[in-house]
């Protein structure tokens, strides 16, 4: 492992003031092109942002071009927030955009819960208010299975009676130092035992491996989708990401949480190598990438009818007196 100090836990104590809270207004586009005509598209896009202990949606709105023929919203076993869209006309061109105005909060863990031996952040130790839906984050899933490779990644973080803090910390920084950050490496198709062959990866990957170790100790982890605060444009339109901003600031993101018995789910960015804070923006989180990709669908169209993509998000902060009445 590095020998580079390891990230700092935002731990509280009693004497902590809150920081104050975030705005921000965010704008995802997915934009596809097709080099033919297409007749039908079905999609389902995760881009609601979601209400959460550190998170508040003020507001949020999809908007589809063409004019969708369908547009629900569904929420799932997770309590997730999903988009359905049909559009039934001839097109060459899809474009899905996500507006939504949101407020996220400082996140402070009691140094008591972050400062206990891993291993009692097991099942066992849940209490009697066993959350049903941790009980998916334990075992393995599609593309989160059970290797070799990950349980000995596993042991060299969750070492005997290391504090939960600690370990979390370690395994951020293990990921963050021994795989490399490379867009070109992999695809939404890449297998975890790819990613772990190769040490070669994106933000899904890592998350991906970092799930993969917590199971491997196991506790409950789960994989979690979102975005990054971004720099304003020129323009003023979406976010770009200058040199020295946060890997992942341009499009969406992944990172993964982990169940802590007295601190609830702790969030950690191994791409970053750090703890989830403000400048995070949560949209879904489920047992891994499958099960809640920003978006996904079936296309009708003539043979050849290939298409190219393009994803574009901003998430720029705006004055708290600039939000509108509630």
């Amino acid at each position: 492992m590095s020998e580079n100090p390891l990230p700092m836990i935002p731990l509280r104590t009693e004497d902590d003031t809150a920081a104050e809270a975030v705005d921000y207004r965010v704008h995802h586009l997915t934009s596809y092109h097709y080099a033919k005509p297409v007749s039908r598209n079905y999609g389902r896009a995760h881009v609601e942002p979601r209400a959460t202990p550190h998170q508040r949606v003020l507001s949020h709105e999809v908007v589809v071009d063409p004019s969708p023929a369908r547009l629900t919203a569904h929420t799932d076993f997770y309590g997730n927030s999903s988009t359905y869209l049909l559009v039934d006309d001839l097109h060459e061109r899809l474009d899905v955009h996500s507006h939504a105005h949101v407020t996220v909060s400082e996140r402070r863990y009691g140094a008591e819960a972050m400062s206990r031996p891993w291993e009692q952040c097991a099942p066992d130790h849940w209490g009697q208010l066993l959350p049903a839906e941790g009980v998916d984050f334990l075992h393995p899933s599609p593309r989160v299975p059970t290797l070799t490779a990950a349980r000995e990644l596993s042991e060299t973080v969750f070492t005997p009676e290391r504090s939960i803090g600690e370990c979390l910390a370690a395994l951020t920084a293990l990921i963050h130092t021994d795989f490399t950050y490379d867009s070109d490496a992999t695809t939404v198709t890449s297998t975890l035992e790819d990613v772990l062959a190769a040490r070669h990866g994106v933000c899904q990957d890592f998350s991906h491996v970092g799930v993969a170790a917590v199971r491997a100790a196991g506790l409950a982890a789960r994989y979690v989708s979102g975005y990054l605060r971004t720099a304003p444009s020129a323009e003023g339109a979406l976010g770009t990401q200058p040199a020295g901003e946060m890997i992942g600031s341009a499009a969406s993101h992944a990172w993964l949480s982990v169940l802590v018995p007295g601190a609830g789910w702790v969030d950690i960015d191994p791409t970053n190598r750090t703890f989830v804070d403000q400048r995070f923006v949560t949209t879904a989180w489920g047992r891994d990438y499958g099960d809640v990709p920003p978006l996904k669908g079936i296309v009708v169209g003539p043979p050849g009818a290939t298409s190219t993509l393009d994803v574009a998000v901003g998430v720029v902060p705006v004055p708290s007196e600039a939000a509108p009445a509630e």
